[in-house]
């Protein structure tokens, strides 16, 4: 409970920690796709490319089973966070030709089948350790920390920031230092408790689908608009390069990613979603009228820029909110592992369609290209499917400010102590009235002591009075009732430093040996009350 009052920063720190070696995956994939990562050709890089996808489809349900089967996920992460790195650190070496194309083969597959596995392990990691009213900004400062690197990972060798002649081993080396740095600050030790709240991700699922399919045929549509707007023109290459916002593409991705972030966890998951889908018909509808103006005048370059920056802006929201909300916060704590990966199977499917389309791959004899009757009904099923999305969206079920089921919780008793605590001070009765007073977990609001002295009882006053706690004298009884703490069971509830800030001169130190001779009453109790029971 004492989480719902302050947002968790050094476990959020912690975690952040993982961004570098998820950037330096990141890095290794953009770089196949515009085939700058090895002295190779561009369609053999796209040849990696497809192989490296090959791998992350394979490795995305694995991971999700054995996420959903292992109970401490952090030397996992760790392990598939050093993999890609230590294979980047190899450049450092002088190898022989054929060892080298093995090398980068295999860090190839590696980058993509750690990558899934990372994000599988990271997430359901996250979600046992932060709740859910601060996990949508923990997530977004992750997403565009992770993109900030990768930005800087491309800025090193455009100033020559290079060692051995390879863009590869600055950012490997960010990435190890990066995983040391975690695990000397040992995330293992974090809170461990698994939360969901009842539901089905079919709802949000497809209407996702929907969102996507429709971004997919407005990019199509736009892209083939503006290639015909420029036709002859020799200097046109992209959008992106015509416009040259440089590194403001970075800044506005960031921006929509901290958005959905911020959006999730103050208004909760489902208006989020709303609004996504809200921009998403806004582009759909007005994208069209920027590009088609520009052209009837091309003095109004602002057009063009708005249009790439409302993109690159969607596009952020769409990844904060989507890539790691709202799939593993539905459902059985069970199969979270599983569904995550099933998901992101879908995202991983869409974007190698993406790739594909855009780059006019050639992948098993089939040549992908964006075909012509797109052109012509494309922008008008884009707006239909986020029309479909929109009246799909009514039923979607809460997640920030419902009933959280709890199926593991672990708050340093083993289960034996856990059932003498509930057979002591609850009985079978009290369940339904438990239940009903319990909406706590509204989860935008915190429990104050009063309505938790009326959970708890107010017999835990008189069987468990404060000056019963060794180290208790009648003048910090005083304080500590001025305090709004009536029972040596609220003490044990408490964490040290909380304590030490709301009692003027007591030290956290002090205020810890408190709190443990507060535990040890409360387990005295229980045990003398199961005793008598016997």
């Amino acid at each position: 409970m004492l989480q719902y009052r302050e947002f968790p920063i050094k476990t959020t720190i912690i975690f952040l920690l993982f961004a570098a070696p998820f950037a330096f995956c990141i890095f290794i994939i953009t770089n196949l796709i515009s085939g700058t990562l090895f002295e190779l050709t561009l369609l053999e890089h796209h040849g990696l490319l497809g192989y490296g996808a090959l791998a992350g489809v394979f490795t995305l349900p694995l991971s999700g089973i054995v996420a959903d089967r292992v109970k401490r996920l952090d030397p996992l992460i760790i392990l598939v966070s050093i993999i890609p790195a230590s294979l980047g650190l190899t450049k450092l070496t002088t190898l022989s030709l054929d060892m080298v194309e093995s090398i980068d083969f295999v860090l190839v597959i590696a980058s993509f089948a750690c990558l899934s596995s990372l994000l599988v392990f990271w997430t359901i990691r996250v979600n046992q350790s932060i709740i859910v009213r601060y996990r949508g900004r923990s997530t977004a400062l992750f997403l565009a920390l992770a993109v900030i690197l990768s930005a800087v990972y491309a800025i090193l060798p455009q100033i020559n920031l290079t060692i051995n002649s390879s863009i590869l081993i600055v950012p490997a080396l960010i990435a190890m230092i990066s995983v040391f740095i975690t695990v000397g600050l040992r995330p293992w030790k974090q809170p461990r408790v698994s939360l969901a709240a009842s539901g089905t991700v079919i709802r949000y699922f497809i209407p996702t689908v929907l969102i996507m399919a429709s971004y997919l045929l407005w990019y199509m549509v736009t892209k083939l608009a503006i290639q015909q707007g420029f036709f002859g023109d020799p200097s046109y290459v992209s959008l992106p390069q015509l416009v040259n916002l440089q590194y403001l593409e970075y800044a506005l991705l960031i921006i929509g990613i901290l958005c959905a972030g911020f959006i999730s966890d103050i208004r909760g998951r489902k208006p989020a979603f709303s609004f996504s889908l809200l921009l998403m018909g806004l582009l759909t509808i007005f994208g069209s009228a920027l590009y088609n103006a520009y052209f009837l005048d091309p003095d109004l370059t602002i057009l063009l820029i708005s249009l790439l920056g409302s993109e690159r802006f969607i596009e952020g929201y769409l990844l904060g909110l989507y890539l790691l909300l709202i799939w593993p916060e539905l459902g059985s704590v069970k199969s979270k592992g599983l569904r995550l990966s099933l998901v992101w199977f879908f995202f991983l499917g869409f974007m190698a369609l993406y790739w594909a389309v855009d780059l006019n791959s050639l992948v098993f004899g089939i040549q992908f290209h964006i075909p012509s009757v797109v052109y012509a009904v494309g922008g008008q099923f884009a707006i239909l499917f986020s029309l479909i999305a929109l009246y799909l969206i009514g039923p979607l079920p809460t997640i920030l400010g419902r009933e959280i089921e709890i199926e593991e919780l672990a708050l340093d008793f083993d289960e034996r102590q856990v059932k003498k605590t509930v057979d002591a001070f609850v009985g079978a009765d009290d369940f339904a009235s438990i239940k009903s007073q319990l909406d706590i977990i509204d989860a935008g609001s915190e429990i104050s002591d009063s309505d938790m002295s009326e959970i708890l009882g107010v017999e835990l006053k008189d069987s468990l009075p404060l000056r019963s706690v060794p180290g208790i004298g009648e003048a910090l009884e005083k304080k500590l009732h001025s305090a709004g703490y009536d029972s040596a069971a609220q003490l044990a509830g408490e964490t040290a430093q909380r304590l030490a800030q709301k009692i003027d001169g007591l030290t956290i130190a002090r205020a810890e040996k408190i709190l443990k001779d507060a535990r040890k009453v409360v387990q005295k109790t229980i045990k003398k009350g199961n005793s008598k029971k016997a």
